[in-house]
């Protein structure tokens, strides 16, 4: 998502964009862009018809309405955690002591339609938010490694995904990457514009359960997409010298194979048994509750 799509009227309502510039910083813009919340950022002197608030600690998104136009959602920071209708007190207990990543929802839309969402805690507004799965665009492959339809599936519906070599990774909405990983390095393939392009994210947040042995190390499938990565980021600069994102995403691409080059992965050669018994991350990680039952529309909420 570039600037010339951003709700930007909206961002200037909120004094998000003033002057010509933004005033929140880069890599909370590049959220935005990326269809990621951001971090919390303050909101200064909002006024309004009979309100004035000097300074909103925020969560700020960007979500579409039926018409398909982007708009600022904005989840402030509460000072104690908020309900939600679908949840019973234990189900919010679980989710705020972080005993399982989110709760999956069945509920019956106005239409008659049985429909799904996903419901997570986010520590950082202390709100309960929720998504529909059929949002989410899943990627075709990670770490080189292709993505299976039902590996696909997980992933939209913040499931724990596995790959052979022990990389697990999960969907996460309350999280500014949009994902969380027992590794801290992906390279996620996606359909941008009817071809493949290559992600990377480092630095990701890991996933609930204890610090895994494996988070430090790096897979051949990570190594082989950086490569695949560093040649698109080549590309790019070979047709237009002075594409600065690019330049700037080649320069990061090469401190992480830089880094990768000085360590050799603990598990390469493993079997998957033995990955799966080397990771330390609880089993429970991204299972769903059998009970289901519902209501949309919390995600959906515009400010």
């Amino acid at each position: 998502m570039k600037e010339k799509t951003l709700p930007m009227n909206d961002l200037k309502i909120f004094g998000i964009y003033k002057d010509g510039k933004f005033t929140i910083p880069k890599e909370q813009v590049q959220a935005l862009q990326e269809g990621k919340m951001t971090d919390v950022v303050a909101l200064k002197n909002l006024k309004g018809k009979d309100i004035q608030i000097d300074n909103l600690p925020a969560r700020l998104s960007i979500v579409r309405g039926d018409d398909g136009n982007p708009s600022l959602r904005i989840d402030p920071v509460y000072k104690s955690p908020n309900s939600h209708p679908q949840l019973s007190t234990e189900e919010k207990e679980r989710l705020i002591k972080a005993e399982i990543a989110n709760i999956r929802k069945n509920y019956v839309d106005k239409n008659g339609n049985v429909r799904t969402e996903i419901i997570a805690y986010d520590k950082d507004t202390k709100q309960f938010m929720s998504y529909d799965p059929r949002a989410v665009k899943a990627p075709e492959a990670i770490n080189d490694q292709k993505l299976t339809s039902e590996q696909k599936r997980k992933y939209k519906e913040g499931e724990m995904v596995e790959l052979p070599d022990g990389t697990q990774f999960q969907f996460s909405t309350t999280d500014r990457k949009g994902i969380r990983s027992n590794r801290n390095g992906l390279v996620l393939s996606v359909l941008l514009d009817g071809g493949l392009s290559y992600l990377l994210f480092t630095g990701i947040g890991r996933m609930l359960g204890k610090k895994s042995g494996e988070e430090q190390s790096y897979s051949k499938g990570y190594q082989d997409a950086l490569q695949k990565v560093q040649k698109q980021m080549e590309r790019r600069i070979a047709l237009n010298p002075n594409d600065k994102d690019a330049l700037k995403d080649l320069n990061n691409v090469r401190e992480e194979v830089s880094k990768v080059g000085t360590q050799q992965p603990k598990y390469q050669n493993r079997s998957v048994d033995e990955v799966k018994r080397f990771n330390s991350i609880d089993t429970e990680e991204g299972r769903n509750p059998n009970k289901k039952s519902e209501d949309d529309e919390h995600r959906q909420r515009k400010i």
